[in-house]
């Protein structure tokens, strides 16, 4: 029994040729001194369909347009069902691709070119860890440091400036012997008092 490729819901009508590409993801390894390479298998690649075909008729564009255009615009993944997947687990694909052309060569017909690409549901987002134990022993943390000014003792170094300001007292006394001492220099070297 055929089985008619269904995009969704929508059975591909005018179908001339379905295409299937399958690849593995090789990445290629070199070996210094050896003859070949290493080669590293990757797993698959997402199955690739392409699907042919022409139609006959403004209606029967407008449909194809409107079912096939509307998957593509939207983006979602959709069921597929084909005799080319029988042998596969392939239960969801996007469509990745449209190609639609008309000639002057033959009047009210038109061909395309639809391109699925097998969908792979992304894995569960993980579940977010309890953080309220941490979040206690970094507030119980901070409340201790927050506490340390209390335990520690700091001396009262007081007001650090009256040393300094009998020193400073010595200096201008020691300084008042010298205040004649420049008009003494300018006499005995020619200048004016």
């Amino acid at each position: 029994m055929k089985i008619k490729p269904m995009i969704g819901e929508y059975e591909v009508p005018g179908l001339e040729r379905v295409g299937a590409s399958e690849r593995r993801r090789l990445r290629e390894i070199p070996v210094p001194g050896l003859g070949g390479s290493y080669h590293q298998d990757l797993g698959s690649q997402p199955l690739y369909l392409r699907l042919e075909g022409s139609l006959h008729g403004d209606e029967a564009r407008e449909d194809f347009l409107t079912n096939v255009r509307g998957q593509f615009t939207a983006g979602e993944p959709v069921d597929f069902v084909a005799d080319i997947v029988t042998a596969t687990t392939i239960e969801k694909m996007i469509v990745s691709g449209l190609n639609v052309e008309e000639s002057a060569d033959a009047p009210g017909t038109f061909r395309y070119a639809i391109e699925l690409l097998q969908y792979t549901e992304p894995p569960p987002d993980p579940e977010p860890e309890d953080m309220g134990f941490d979040i206690g022993l970094e507030a119980d943390l901070l409340g201790d440091l927050m506490d340390l000014a209390n335990v520690l003792s700091v001396p009262d170094f007081g007001d650090p400036t009256p040393p300094l300001k009998a020193a400073l007292d010595g200096f201008k006394g020691a300084m008042e012997g010298f205040k004649g001492l420049g008009d003494t220099a300018k006499g005995l070297f020619g200048g004016s008092p």
